[in-house]
């Protein structure tokens, strides 16, 4: 990175650097209100980190199912990934984190010295096709399931999964739902919930000098949930609401939706969404309401080159940011990621799904079995409170040696609380930039990696 670009980097960060009131009980539940602390990392680098060192009352942090599950001795994980709908373009670097995951333990002499085994399946943003993928993995009797993304398809098969002993890891459900969520404590994730990337999202539009917002969201679980932990700190902070409205993302047109937003005329539109966010990006920029004209703001369900891919005209998404829980990916992971699957334009939740993957794997040998319920209640542990590593290998040979093991892996530091969630989480704010032409794909609307910033944030 140039110095002026770093310099840009350094004022934004300095800029967030701020400590507000946001959602989260103790446990780091939604509703109540705490106290949430967004600050610049400590490197040249961009990160946004969120951390809560949240425990039970008794101050445990394992997870302690009361069913009892089956083993065979080899880790059998099945998928639950987008391979169709609505949060397709997901599906393939999500699908390369689960499969180089696998082949890297594999490498190191397996789980519980048997190879492990990942079965993929598509999770569609369809509970009939999600519930059809489920049946399947679990007559296979695998011992965990892999997914959703979407925080509604994972609602929609959580109970029938966990219900059966089986543990159930999303690498990208975000809604804070989850949280107090009674699964019979067979539920984790690698993604942070939405409390946290909305205060982030919030910070940055008051900090880019909008005093007047507009959010729309697809009606779901995630967008209603990221809508309002977004909208609740933007007011805190002063900003003017116009206009805030969910819609049907299966609807033929968005042109009252557009209607809408045009009418309210905000300064900064907010636009959390999936696929079809091209759609009613489109018919705003129809109106008028372009990046030089607005400040756009979009979401981890829409930024990246995958959304860039639907427009032709080079430079028209310029400008527009959004968030993304993320940590900086190295170019040597991305290279291994690509290694799977060449074809990849986007890694968005590929380093959180290498994690899960990871850190289940890791679970079963330090439960020294493929029970579900004895992984499920290893997994909070080996994230926090032992010797730091960083491979399977490594992590295992503490793990056989008898040493405690604190896990981070490529998607940052984990931390997981007594809910099986991040106590700790990364977000990126990536930027289009509109003079970037990628001749493998014909891409004029890259992501502009030279301009993204990483923050730290703090529950």
């Amino acid at each position: 990175m140039g110095n002026k670009s770093l310099a840009k980097v350094v004022s934004l960060l300095a800029a967030l650097a701020m400590t507000a009131a946001a959602c989260g009980s103790d446990s780091g539940a939604a509703g109540d209100t705490g106290d949430t602390t967004t600050t610049a990392a400590d490197n040249d680098t961009d990160t946004t980190e969120a951390s809560d060192d949240s425990a039970a009352a008794d101050g445990t942090v394992e997870a302690a199912p009361s069913c009892t599950g089956e083993s065979n001795g080899i880790l059998e994980i099945g998928g639950l990934l987008p391979q169709t709908g609505n949060l397709a373009y997901l599906g393939p670097p999500e699908e390369a984190g689960a499969a180089l995951a696998i082949k890297e333990i594999n490498e190191a002499g397996g789980v519980l010295g048997e190879n492990a085994v990942f079965m993929p399946g598509d999770s569609s943003d369809n509970g009939d096709v999600a519930n059809q993928t489920v049946d399947r993995h679990l007559s296979g009797d695998v011992d965990a399931i892999l997914g959703a993304a979407s925080s509604g398809v994972t609602f929609t098969v959580i109970d029938k999964v966990t219900g059966a002993c089986k543990i159930q890891f999303s690498s990208a459900a975000t809604s804070p739902d989850f949280t107090e969520y009674d699964e019979g404590e067979l539920f984790f994730r690698t993604s942070p919930s939405d409390v946290l990337q909305g205060r982030v999202l919030a910070d940055l539009i008051i900090q880019e000098g909008s005093t007047t917002v507009g959010l729309m969201a697809l009606q779901d679980p995630y967008g209603e949930g990221l809508l309002n932990y977004t909208k609740l700190p933007l007011e805190e902070q002063g900003a003017e609401i116009v206009t805030d409205f969910v819609y049907d993302p299966k609807a033929q047109s968005f042109d009252a939706e557009v209607q809408q937003m045009v009418t309210a005329d905000p300064e900064a539109i907010v636009l959390i969404g999936f696929d079809e966010s091209a759609s009613i990006l489109t018919g705003l920029f129809e109106a008028g309401f372009t990046p030089d004209v607005k400040k756009i703001y979009l979401v981890d369900g829409n930024i990246g080159n995958a959304t860039g891919l639907k427009f032709a005209e080079e430079g028209v998404l310029n400008g527009i940011k959004g968030t993304l829980p993320s940590a900086e990916i190295t170019d040597d992971f991305k290279d291994r990621m690509l290694e799977i699957d060449p074809g990849l334009i986007d890694y968005n939740y590929g380093p959180e799904t290498y994690d899960a993957v990871m850190v289940m794997a890791l679970a079963a040998e330090a439960a020294g079995t493929d029970d579900p319920a004895a992984i499920a209640a290893k997994i909070n542990g080996i994230t926090r409170d032992g010797e730091k590593c960083t491979t399977f290998a490594e992590c295992r040979d503490l793990i056989a040696a008898g040493t405690d093991i604190d896990y981070d892996g490529p998607s940052g530091p984990l931390t997981f609380g007594p809910a099986g969630e991040l106590t700790e989480a990364n977000f990126t704010i990536l930027s289009y930039g509109g003079d970037v032409t990628d001749d493998a794909n014909g891409n004029v609307n890259e992501i502009d990696d030279s301009q993204n910033i990483y923050l730290f944030a703090q529950l």
